[in-house]
């Protein structure tokens, strides 16, 4: 009988710890979010094996109240997170989202946090290896083409002239090849002005030739010496822009579902290269797949801040005007999203905020 009543009361107390394991699941399940974020510094990274970042800090502070409430963190590319609000395995996008029309068809927003652009990113050695680049534009196809060109219109007034001297000058011109090797000499010390002397026609049919040739070579040169100006400079050109628009004829990466790849596309940008992910972005960059990294500026400074190596150069241009916020899936519970929007606003209008700016060099950056 005595063993009864032991078995009865383990069977009793093995069913209370039962119910009590089954009901703390269900409250986890209940309340647990899935807060998705992808790697976005400065506003979202991992430092020292730990999720960090303005966004993340400015989440912790939202949240600082939260009780009987559990957050599950999980990293993913921007498509990817952007997939799983729109179908709910997104209950919270940490990241800062750009504010679009296209995306508020699917996904609600806090109120923003932060107001900057997109920007863009070069490689360094396009404006640090100057000579190389004369000394390319030197040897390409068209500058040899004006070379060519030259030499015939040379070789031609060259011979136009030996016909006239070669009998009535013989002494300076002569028969033969090498009276017209003279010729061309002739031709190209009238056509660069330096005047040596040595040569000069002294037939009627020679001078007319000669002056034809000193007006036609004016008028060469002068076009020559632009052409190859602008062989040799328009590199430089194309990367001192301070109007994104001028950059239309050059390879431009961003990043795949961005809102700075929907602006290059509803701006008519045709050569560019989307990535699946940021870091994948730059070495598109260092392996000169693309020649421009188009791209939120806060991370581009970023960046540039921690370049070890020296690698990257800002480029002067501003586009793209953009509001940051938190994103919240439709799925997610309307007193919730106002509530947190609410204690975001809060925190905007605290000094504590522009503390974070400055931590994070973000304070010049926000307009």
């Amino acid at each position: 009988m005595k063993n009864n009543y032991i078995f009865l009361a383990l069977f009793l107390f093995l069913s209370i710890l039962k119910f009590n394991a089954q009901k703390s699941d269900n409250v986890i399940v209940k309340d647990t979010l899935v807060v998705g974020y992808n790697i976005n510094a400065p506003f979202t990274f991992i430092e020292n094996g730990k999720l960090s970042g303005l966004s993340y800090l400015l989440w912790k502070k939202v949240i600082k109240d939260e009780k009987n409430t559990f957050y599950q963190y999980k990293q993913v590319p921007l498509d990817s997170l952007l997939l799983g609000l729109e179908n709910g395995s997104f209950d919270i996008a940490l990241s800062p989202l750009t504010i679009t029309s296209e995306r508020n068809d699917y996904i609600d927003f806090s109120v923003p946090y932060f107001i900057s652009n997109s920007g863009g990113l070069i490689n360094r050695s396009v404006n640090t290896n100057k000579l190389l680049d004369v000394v390319s534009n030197l040897f390409s196809l068209k500058f040899l083409k004006i070379i060519g060109y030259l030499f015939l219109l040379l070789s031609v007034f060259g011979f136009l002239v030996w016909i006239f001297e070669r009998k009535e000058n013989k002494e300076e011109f002569g028969p033969g090849i090498k009276g017209i090797l003279n010729g061309i000499w002739w031709s190209a010390v009238t056509m660069t002005t330096v005047g040596y002397g040595d040569k000069s026609p002294k037939t009627l049919g020679g001078r007319i030739v000669g002056i034809i040739w000193m007006f036609a070579a004016i008028i060469l040169i002068s076009s020559i010496t632009a052409g190859i100006t602008s062989s040799l400079t328009i590199k430089k050109m194309e990367n001192s822009s301070e109007l994104i628009v001028d950059y239309k004829k050059i390879k431009i990466g961003t990043v795949n579902n961005s809102a700075t790849e929907r602006w290059l596309s509803d701006n008519f940008f045709f050569n560019t290269k989307s990535y699946h992910t940021f870091d994948e972005l730059l070495d598109g960059l260092r392996n000169k797949e693309i020649e421009i990294v188009a791209y939120d500026e806060p991370l581009l400074r970023y960046v540039i801040k921690n370049d070890e190596n020296n690698e990257f150069e800002m480029l002067n241009i501003k586009y793209n005007l953009s509001m940051y916020a938190l994103g919240f899936g439709e799925h997610l519970d309307k007193n919730r999203k106002e509530s947190i929007s609410t204690r975001v606003l809060k925190i905007l209008e605290s000094p504590e905020w522009e503390r974070l700016l400055a931590e994070y060099n973000l304070h010049d950056n926000q307009r």
